[in-house]
């Protein structure tokens, strides 16, 4: 009986043994998965330098911020497994823009969000942000003084949101800021986009009020 006793304990020993050794082998497997997916983000990222269209200084800072992110999360990533992903497909250079501006927005950096930006102005109908995105983004522009970029920014926000009142205000606030800060002939070029884009608007008379004060500061000098 003795016997038998000790040979049921000696199997379940066995049996736990043999389950650990499973569940290392598993967990070092996907620790390598991981390491390898964590190496092909950073081959895309450095190759997405190289695409032509969009500046260097724009994808540098998220790749940078890409490289903190990966050293700091896979520490001990062996150089086979980024040689291997070197072969990855290049990243969308403005995918990884977006993503930037997201995550400096999130972060309270609207200053690196807006630099994010104006580094890709020219291909911003490209750029794919929702709709509170393209609103904090047209925020932290207008913080930066760049008023036509917040102007476009928030009114590509509302429109994605469907909200075209909200669009048409923004305009005229936009606009309004910018006369504030001595800027008429900005002021009359996004006075006369709306009056372009919605003839109809509830804002008509008074951003036509508002023209003739602009025209009149130009008017001075």
């Amino acid at each position: 009986m003795k016997i038998v006793m000790a040979l049921v304990v000696l199997a379940v020993f066995a049996g736990g043994i043999a389950w650990i050794v499973i569940a290392l082998r598993k967990f070092k497997a996907r620790k390598a998965f991981e390491r390898e997916r964590e190496a092909s983000f950073m081959a895309e990222i450095l190759k997405a330098k190289a695409s032509p269209g969009v500046p260097p200084a724009a994808v540098a800072a998220v790749a940078a911020a890409a490289v903190s992110s990966t050293a700091s999360a896979n520490v001990g990533t062996t150089a086979p497994a980024a040689t291997a992903a070197a072969a990855a497909k290049p990243a969308d250079p403005l995918a990884a823009v977006a993503e930037s501006i997201r995550a400096s927005l999130t972060a309270g950096r609207g200053a690196d969000a807006a630099k994010a930006f104006l580094g890709v102005v020219a291909q911003r109908t490209q750029l794919t942000l929702e709709p509170p995105v393209w609103e904090g983004l047209g925020r932290a522009l207008l913080a930066q003084g760049a008023f036509l970029e917040a102007a476009w920014s928030l009114h590509a926000g509302a429109v994605l949101a469907s909200d075209l009142a909200g669009a048409q205000k923004r305009l005229v606030e936009v606009a309004a800021r910018a006369g504030d800060a001595g800027q008429p002939q900005n002021a009359l070029k996004l006075y006369a986009t709306l009056l372009a884009k919605y003839p109809q608007s509830q804002y008509a008379d008074f951003v036509r009020a508002n023209m003739k004060q602009e025209e009149r500061k130009l008017a001075k000098g």
